[in-house]
């Protein structure tokens, strides 16, 4: 059985509604951790995300856990807590599974970008949310013996993403 855990965002919906079209299943105990905080970068926050997370691993200890992190090196409190949520997993469950994505069209900078509150500069690398859970679904379906991934999206220049956002919310 495939568990999105506290799946109400917009990859857990994405996720859910593949898992639903494509049948898919599994005879063994996977759950698929993805909720973090992506807005509220304070330590505070992070710290209880991460506190969070290593509950359910302690709590969950012979599932197969995939979690959804990020390979951006922007160095803030939430990159800090993802990666050591991604070591925690990985030393204290045989059976856990980190994923690093890439952006995800969709909330969060695309939104930001949308909403004028974030300045483009440099390169991006972006992924869709039906490419992301794709691959993330391929991942969790298979028994490989690393267990840490990176899953690639298509780099741009920023302004590029930028300009096509606000081109598409012009009426």
């Amino acid at each position: 059985m495939i568990k999105l855990i506290e799946g109400r965002g917009q990859l857990g919906e994405k996720l859910q509604e593949i898992i639903e079209r494509e049948k898919i299943v599994s005879s063994s105990d996977i759950k698929i951790y993805h909720t973090w905080n992506i807005i509220d970068k304070s330590q505070g926050t992070q710290l209880e995300c991460f506190n969070r997370f290593k509950k359910f691993v302690d709590e969950n200890p012979e599932s197969k856990i995939i979690f959804t992190s990020t390979y951006s090196q922007t160095d803030n409190f939430y990159n800090y807590f993802k990666q050591m949520a991604e070591a925690y997993l990985l030393t204290h469950n045989k059976n856990g599974y980190v994923i690093r994505l890439p952006t995800i069209i969709g909330k969060g900078v695309c939104e930001r970008f949308r909403e004028d509150k974030l300045e483009a500069y440099g390169k991006m690398e972006l992924i869709t949310l039906e490419d992301a859970s794709l691959e993330i679904l391929k991942i969790v379906q298979s028994e490989p013996l690393i267990r840490s991934f990176r899953i690639d999206g298509e780099i741009i220049p920023s302004k590029l993403a930028k300009e096509l956002i606000l081109f598409g919310a012009k009426k």
